[in-house]
């Protein structure tokens, strides 16, 4: 006799609605990234992880502080996580990349490419308000 608890692990695991005044809830991984774990118990396992990596910064001494304003870091990581959206939304817009079968979904292709590009104008505004990040202080990545 099977439970209500085996019927939920075997459905896949879906996005969750988040409640803006919530985000911090969310924080740890991207959902774009956790969407591609659609077994419920990975899934679920790597929201633990995210949560214990989200508690261990938060308690760490040790940790490094932004030099500067703590404010233009965050912002910075803002305008980060605003291109990487920007870039995914494109693709999910991008007939020549990403065009579903189903007619019916074609409309919504277009509607999210739009907004990637209105993302990327969001993205745009900050990064000029931002002050230059100085060459000592860029990271070892592209454009970091």
């Amino acid at each position: 006799m099977s439970t209500d608890a085996d019927e939920q692990k075997d459905l896949p695991a879906i996005p969750p609605v988040i409640d803006p005044a919530r985000w911090d809830d969310f924080e740890a991984f991207r959902e774009t990234f956790l969407a591609n774990f659609t077994v419920r118990k990975h899934n679920t396992a790597l929201r633990a992880m995210g949560d214990l990596l989200r508690s261990l910064i938060f308690e760490a001494d040790v940790l490094s502080r932004p030099s500067g304003s703590g404010l233009h870091h965050q912002l910075r990581a803002v305008v980060g996580d605003l291109r990487y959206l920007q870039g995914f939304l494109g693709l999910l817009g991008d007939p020549n990349e990403y065009f579903p079968d189903d007619p019916e979904e074609r409309p919504l292709c277009r509607l999210v490419g739009r907004k990637g590009v209105a993302l990327g104008k969001i993205a745009d505004s900050i990064e000029q308000a931002l002050s230059p990040v100085p060459p000592a202080e860029k990271g070892p990545f592209p454009n970091t």
